[in-house]
């Protein structure tokens, strides 16, 4: 019944334009729905993830948040105290609960050559989430290695929030969303 329901959600958003669109038009990172109209309280997304989160460094969210993964998968980054690497697989369909100072990243599964288990290019498997947020209990921000927290404002492009800008400030780095 719950595969029924994500299904028919996932088959809605992909009859209409999303309401958001993360990393810019020509790449999307990431496309978002609004499932009820935004308000201070709480907000319901409907994610469709198209590529990796930024790589450059973890990020935070400002709000209380759950994510219900609907379709495919991703391996969720994070650091635990004393700054232990903590990698873990998510498939659908799996819930996560987190609050608004936990940091993160989204690595998208990648095609696999099945013989030898080995990516075989860097092509990202999409998946879909539900998103639920509480109300905004901060501002968000990127946890560089080096800066520590970079507030999102500074880490993203300042002329299209979608986009990435200068992220911790290693000019070198690759851009990306």
């Amino acid at each position: 019944m719950i595969q029924k329901a994500a299904s028919a959600l996932i088959a809605w958003a992909r009859q209409r334009a999303p309401d958001f669109v993360v990393g810019g038009v020509e790449q999307p990172y990431l496309l978002r729905w609004f499932l009820i109209p935004r308000n201070p309280v709480f907000n319901v997304y409907l994610h469709c993830f198209l590529r990796d989160d930024d790589d450059r460094a973890l990020h935070d969210h400002p709000w209380p948040w759950c994510s219900i993964l609907l379709s495919g998968g991703y391996i969720e980054h994070t650091i635990a105290a004393g700054g232990i690497h903590h990698r873990r697989e998510r498939s659908a369909p799996s819930i996560k609960l987190s609050g608004p100072r936990r940091a993160h990243r989204i690595e998208l599964f990648k095609i696999r050559d099945f013989v030898s288990s080995q990516p075989s290019n860097d092509t990202p498997l999409s998946c879909w989430t539900l998103f639920i947020t509480g109300p905004r209990l901060r501002t968000w921000g990127f946890h560089c290695p080096e800066r520590g927290w970079v507030d999102w404002r500074e880490f993203t492009d300042p002329n299209d929030k979608g986009l990435t800008g200068p992220g911790c400030g290693d000019q070198s780095a690759e851009r990306q969303a």
